[in-house]
């Protein structure tokens, strides 16, 4: 069980998951700038276990995008709301062909059927963490402690 440290949190994209309190599922990717939660950067290992099994699940509905960029950034982001899951990103899509940068993470897609916790593997569920947000679906934004 490594430790995901400072100063690989500044240049790892690291992608990580969280639930709302609704049971929705979220994808997040730190593009190297995005704060990183102490439930994230505490175990590599979980957070890499989650990785594959996400990128593994098939695509289950179609989704809506929330911004216009190039097309592999658009790909990135339907390719996981199509699995059920909101799509944040630490570039929030507001220049076109170029990245913006925050520590807080912006909603770029959404999925049109939500992928729930509820439907998930007991061994999954027991890896992921309900995070202080209501809703999902409500929010633009979502801002999370750095865990340094």
């Amino acid at each position: 069980m490594g430790r995901i440290n400072a100063g690989e949190c500044s240049y790892m994209d690291v992608e990580w998951y969280g639930v709302d309190k609704k049971g929705h599922l979220a994808v997040f990717c730190s593009a190297g700038v995005g704060n990183l939660p102490e439930f994230v950067c505490c175990d590599i290992d979980r957070a890499d276990f989650l990785v594959e099994y996400f990128n593994a699940l098939e695509e289950i509905c179609e989704s809506r995008l929330y911004f216009e960029s190039t097309e592999k950034a658009e790909q990135v982001a339907t390719k996981f709301s199509n699995k059920g899951l909101y799509y944040f990103d630490a570039n929030d899509g507001t220049m076109y062909g170029m990245e913006t940068l925050h520590k807080y993470y912006t909603k770029l897609s959404a999925p049109c059927m939500p992928l729930y916790y509820g439907q998930l593997p007991e061994h999954i569920k027991k890896m992921l963490n309900t995070m202080n947000i209501d809703d999902f679906s409500l929010v633009e934004t979502v801002s999370v402690n750095h865990a340094y």
